[in-house]
């Protein structure tokens, strides 16, 4: 189970858009893509130039909690059932 998924909000811990909130819009293995951040200008044959939102490594950005809006960490626990859930460290709060 990966611990940071899709549509996900989350905040740029590291680099150039340090404390930048936005969402998940792509992820692969080590690397995410997160909505305007890490844009890059680049030259378009026949359409000028293309605005290139380019991945970031999974390890700078952290999982932002909108409910008490501060970052945390994310464990991943069992319940009795058997199946597994998200849950915030710092909180105490599941992920739906």
């Amino acid at each position: 189970m990966q611990k940071l998924r899709k549509n996900d909000p989350v905040q740029v811990i590291a680099g150039k858009y340090k404390g930048t909130v936005s969402v998940i819009s792509k992820r692969s293995w080590d690397l995410v893509v997160v909505e305007w951040v890490n844009v890059q200008k680049r030259a378009k044959k026949g359409e000028w130039y293309i605005n290139v939102t380019k991945p970031i490594h999974v390890s700078n950005v952290m999982y932002y909690s909108e409910a008490n809006k501060a970052p945390s960490k994310i464990s991943i626990e069992i319940d009795k059932a058997g199946k597994k859930q998200r849950k915030l460290v710092k909180f105490g709060d599941l992920i739906a």
